[in-house]
């Protein structure tokens, strides 16, 4: 699954948006392997990027939020929770020896929600918020 960087993605925060851009570019680089017949080991590391990037980036993000008094901190948190349960999960599956194609689509779908249903509309929300707080990152 290929996924590109466009302008309407950024939540106008340079250190989320850079994050996320990221993230992109490992998906890519996981996509392109699985191409190439280079599956397992990639999926290992992605996993392992995914781990790093879930404490890393809801970090960097709950601070923001504590520091501007966001609102939302508490279902934006619990959103953050619920990801690294579900990553939790997959990585369980993978190390079980589950398929590599059911663990691709584990992952697949985790991603796709978290884009739709994250991205678009919590760290969205984040960003218009600390813009009017003329907070700058």
């Amino acid at each position: 699954m290929q996924i590109e960087w466009t302008e309407d993605l950024s939540v106008g925060v340079d250190e989320i948006d850079e994050q996320h851009k990221e993230l992109f570019k490992r998906i890519n680089k996981l996509d392109s392997a699985l191409r190439k017949g280079k599956a397992k080991a990639e999926v290992l590391k992605f996993l392992e990027f995914l781990e790093e990037y879930a404490v890393t980036h809801f970090k960097t993000e709950e601070e923001f939020m504590v520091s501007c008094r966001y609102p939302e901190y508490s279902l934006h948190k619990t959103n953050h929770d619920r990801f690294k349960k579900d990553l939790a999960v997959i990585e369980k599956k993978f190390e079980a020896g589950a398929p590599l194609v059911d663990v691709m689509g584990l992952c697949n779908n985790l991603l796709i929600v978290w884009f739709c249903n994250h991205i678009r509309t919590r760290d969205m929300a984040l960003g218009g918020f600390m813009k009017t707080r003329r907070y700058r990152a």
